[in-house]
């Protein structure tokens, strides 16, 4: 049930205002509920020609009224505090809880759902669940009354609600399938809008200024496909739930001219009329009911991907961490793991990394290569097997003593909007004067002075790595994983970050996922990645020698930068 569902996601200590909530429309409902009744009482006076009767009706009618009113701010107001209440509460528990999760889970999806989920999730209080409670609370306490007055009359209203139900329950389960396909489309459009606009100078360049935007059109035709086939799915209800309330006032019109002639009392007539107009007054709001579905299931999956989040199960740590007192050799045992069971990425794999030793990591697309670095970086743990440093297992380290043994830099690599000292200086905040000096010089060169525009926009793809790197000399952790990716830069910036390695040369250990011949060639080990096992374990020289995976890889990065540099 909804109701259920908000109160799970606001918790224990944000309950009480729903309860408030919750009550006050309650209340709303209940004197708007008996103000209609004055309203019969009065209208059944004055066909009476009981103008006396009918005026001790009226203060208590204006009280009612600006009672009415003044509950009707409140529970808006009510529904605005649950909005704010769901806000802080899902933004801080999806906040706490993300931050407890692998490295490894997170998607760009996380943003989309703290930013758009969360706003569709907020709109339902007020936009959603206040216009639907007041549609259905309201005619409920009506149809109470109506049985003080006519019992016949409230039977004949109690036939048609379940009706109503079952029109809201059918709209339900024809959109749902529809809404999930339209939020879809809508954000593969706006990929491809985004897509379309930032590659105008590779779509024009290669002769696709006018037919570019292709697969734009098609995303566009698909989202125009998407809303149409939601329109007529969810048409029917709708229509259904307005011919249902139209039949329930003409039967409510036979039934009243039916029973009157048959009392023979025009006094119970005059009943009959009064309330043949308090319940079309009811009627109306019963007719928007189906047309609150959409947004609340909307809503509803929203919901459903915020707990899904705060489902996913955190990285296990030790109750008892044990305090980091080893040296830098990595060590993984009999390690398996895979992104589907049946399909492991590495199989197996068991291997040592020497403490301030470089181990070049090659193997072709797919090897295993990158998962390798980020599983001793503990983006996720292994299906099986474990993982040391110094001895100690990973899964016995604090998330801060672990991420302070190493620095990370992968082939993408996030600089922030500002200076390219302020983005170095993200590895080590409380670095010396001096090494903050010296790291630029070794790593970036002139670079070390300007700005790096969000995203490191403002510099080229070669410029950007060796701000990385810096950011990570500067760390000064006695383990670095790289992914060496300057198998496309030019000389200048390869002779850069070449020089801030060689820097780290038997003072970390250094795993690389290697791309140039002269990092290979040098480091203290090669390990040959294939088929979700290391192959060929060795150095340069004895691996040649071998003949094997890693002989041919060599001859044919040797006829590649050949080329290049001819």
């Amino acid at each position: 049930m909804m109701l259920t569902r908000l109160y799970a996601l606001l918790g224990k200590q944000n309950a009480h205002v729903m309860h408030r909530y919750l009550i006050l429309m309650l209340i709303f409902c209940l004197v708007q509920g008996l103000c209609f009744a004055m309203v019969v009482q009065i209208m059944q006076d004055l066909l009476q020609g009981d103008v006396n009767h009918a005026a001790l009706w009226l203060m208590p009618l204006i009280v009612g009224t600006s009672l009415t009113g003044y509950l009707n701010y409140l529970t808006s107001l009510g529904s605005f505090e649950v909005a704010i209440a769901l806000l802080n509460t899902l933004r801080h528990r999806i906040g706490d809880h993300v931050v407890s999760l692998p490295l490894g889970w997170f998607t760009s999806q996380l943003g989309v759902l703290l930013s758009q989920g969360v706003m569709e999730i907020l709109g339902l209080p007020a936009h959603q669940l206040t216009p639907l409670m007041r549609a259905t609370l309201t005619p409920l306490v009506v149809v109470l009354i109506t049985f003080w007055f006519d019992w016949r009359i409230a039977l004949i209203v109690l036939v048609f609600l379940p009706l109503v139900a079952v029109i809201y329950w059918w709209a339900g389960k024809l959109g749902r399938a529809a809404d999930i396909a339209v939020h879809q489309a809508t954000a593969d459009a706006s990929d491809r809008m985004v897509e379309f606009a930032q590659n105008q100078m590779v779509l024009r360049t290669h002769g696709y200024g006018e037919q570019g935007h292709a697969s734009f059109d098609a995303a566009l035709t698909n989202q125009n496909r998407a809303s149409q086939r939601q329109l007529w799915l969810v048409l029917p209800p709708l229509l259904a739930n307005s011919w249902l309330a139209q039949l329930s006032f003409l039967t409510l019109m036979a039934s009243v001219t039916w029973l009157g002639l048959a009392d023979d009392n025009p006094q119970q007539l005059v009943t009959l009329l009064a309330l043949l107009v308090l319940i079309n007054r009811v009627i109306d709001p019963l007719t928007e009911v189906a047309a609150y579905g959409s947004g609340i299931r909307m809503a509803s999956a929203q919901m459903d991907a915020v707990e899904r989040v705060l489902a996913e199960k955190p990285l296990r740590h030790s109750e008892r961490p044990q305090p980091f007192s080893g040296d830098a050799t990595i060590e993984l045992h009999n390690v398996t793991i895979g992104y589907q069971v049946d399909r492991p990425i590495l199989k197996d794999l068991s291997v040592s990394l020497p403490a301030n030793t470089t181990t070049a990591l090659v193997g072709v697309s797919g090897a295993g290569k990158t998962t390798l670095t980020r599983l001793i970086a503990r983006f996720f743990d292994p299906d099986c097997g474990s993982i040391t440093i110094g001895g100690t297992d990973l899964r016995e380290l604090s998330s801060r003593d672990h991420m302070a043994l190493l620095a990370l830099v992968f082939q993408e690599n996030y600089l922030f909007s500002g200076t390219l000292h302020e983005n170095v200086l993200i590895g080590n905040p409380h670095a010396s004067a001096s090494h903050q000096a010296g790291v630029p010089r070794r790593a970036i060169g002139t670079l070390a002075t300007g700005l790096a525009g969000e995203g490191g926009g403002l510099l080229s793809g070669g410029e950007r790595p060796r701000v990385a790197i810096a950011r990570a000399l500067l760390k000064n952790t006695p383990i670095l994983l790289l992914d060496e990716a300057t198998g496309a830069l030019d000389a200048e910036n390869q002779a850069a970050i070449a020089a801030g390695l060689h820097s780290l040369h038997q003072r970390c250990t250094l795993l690389v996922i290697a791309h140039q011949l002269s990092t290979i060639q040098n480091a203290d080990q090669i390990l040959v990645l294939d088929q979700q096992r290391i192959v060929e374990q060795g150095r340069h020289q004895q691996l040649l020698a071998a003949g094997g995976h890693y002989a041919d890889f060599w001859k044919a990065r040797s006829r590649s930068e050949g080329w290049r540099r001819r």
